[in-house]
């Protein structure tokens, strides 16, 4: 299936679009308890009977009244723009953009125009949060995170996260496989999903990580300094990096301690442990191989950071 061969699927008008476009009441099709409840609860029983991940197009024409769910929903604009209010708050959601849902969160939509194309992509895996992408991309360095905490647009919105992708054409192409995979259904079609969803979530992050440095200003060169240390916490110490930013030691650790809310070991310490855990899970380095390539003289080191975060040591997050 091509793009156009998609677009004359997505605009063809359904049997519900044309009743709600004629007769200009919203049709319940999910049978949700308006009358009785004044925000009713979207159940999942209808949406995974294949596997994990659903995907339609919203119907057109009508509002969508004040609901709930008991899944995780992706909402993609492929076409025109809508206005979708979460807590009654409006996000206006414009063509290749994104809105991830967590489930539970009060939403309603605006009606849909003509080209106005809104495709629902529910999840039924419940690991699958705004907060697990929130910490894909703090986990990723000390500038990411920075970012992510400095910024207020986000914070204040913890359950959902407004993507403006429409520029990004790796994320519009990743989207349109899952479509296509989904319509045509072919041989494995659930597990090349699932695929493409982990690499939907890869292009997100990278996509949440350049709109937060882009919005971010910064009046002192704190992200600079951060950068260094992201680069160079493996056999970095404090009175190097003041040397490097031409600062006095005990300055800049006051510095970092009030920018971050962490002195500088505590963040070479998180950076160390996020690596760590990367290269157990991903590689079949010996720990003795790992503590070294984190700067440490020693094995024991390594254990003692693994017991600054968790009761687990490193042999038992491999096994596990």
């Amino acid at each position: 299936m091509n793009q156009q061969e998609l677009k004359a699927i997505l605009w063809q008008e359904n049997a519900i679009e044309f009743e709600q476009r004629t007769q200009g009441y919203n049709v319940n099709d999910q049978n949700l308890p308006f009358a009785e409840i004044a925000v009713p609860k979207m159940p999942s029983d209808h949406f995974f009977r294949e596997g994990n991940i659903f995907i339609n197009k919203h119907h057109r024409y009508s509002a969508m009244p004040a609901h709930t769910h008991e899944f995780v929903e992706f909402n993609y604009m492929y076409s025109g723009s809508c206005v979708q209010y979460i807590n009654d708050q409006p996000i206006y959601l414009q063509e290749g953009e994104i809105l991830l849902i967590d489930k539970d969160i009060i939403q309603r939509i605006d009606p849909l125009a003509e080209d106005d194309i809104l495709i629902n992509i529910l999840l039924k895996d419940d690991s699958i949060t705004t907060e697990i992408v929130v910490n894909m991309v703090k986990a990723n360095s000390l500038v990411n995170e920075f970012l992510l905490t400095a910024s207020n647009e986000l914070s204040s919105h913890n359950n959902f996260i407004h993507f403006k992708s429409g520029s990004n054409e790796e994320v519009k192409e990743t989207l349109f496989k899952m479509i296509t995979e989904y319509f045509e259904k072919k041989n494995y079609y659930m597990r090349s999903l699932n695929l493409l969803l982990s690499l939907l979530f890869i292009q997100l992050t990278r996509e949440l990580e350049a709109e937060n440095l882009e919005n971010y200003q910064a009046e002192t060169n704190i992200l600079d300094v951060l950068r260094y240390i992201d680069s160079h916490y493996r056999n970095l110490n404090l009175q190097e990096l003041a040397e490097v930013f031409g600062y006095n030691k005990n300055y800049l650790s006051n510095k970092l301690k009030k920018e971050t809310g962490r002195s500088f070991q505590e963040l070479i310490n998180t950076l160390r442990y996020q690596a760590a855990i990367e290269m157990i899970e991903e590689t079949d380095q010996s720990f003795e191989e790992i503590a070294y390539q984190l700067g440490f003289e020693t094995l024991p080191s390594l254990y003692k950071l693994f017991a600054k975060y968790t009761d687990k040591t490193p042999k038992e997050f491999r096994k596990h």
